[in-house]
């Protein structure tokens, strides 16, 4: 695995443990949303176009597995 990917995995696992935070202190949907849009933004924008479609495909497993209704990115 290359470095860029295993930043970003690193980065996927931190933004794991702040989904479960985002949704316990804001369990509302417009408010969880934009908070985690943010998070998800910054990693999106630090990995490179090859990995973009990737990075969203696991972003969405990890929503799924948190039982997040919704798709990332949000058009």
């Amino acid at each position: 695995m290359d470095r860029t990917r295993l930043r970003l995995e690193r980065s996927l696992d931190v933004l794991d443990i702040e989904v479960s935070s985002l949704l316990q202190a804001h369990p509302s949907a417009t408010e969880f949303w934009p908070r985690f849009a943010q998070l998800a933004d910054e990693l999106m924008q630090r990995s490179g176009v090859t990995d973009q479609d990737w990075l969203t495909a696991r972003i969405g497993a990890m929503l799924a597995t948190h039982g997040v209704e919704g798709r990332y990115p949000m058009f």
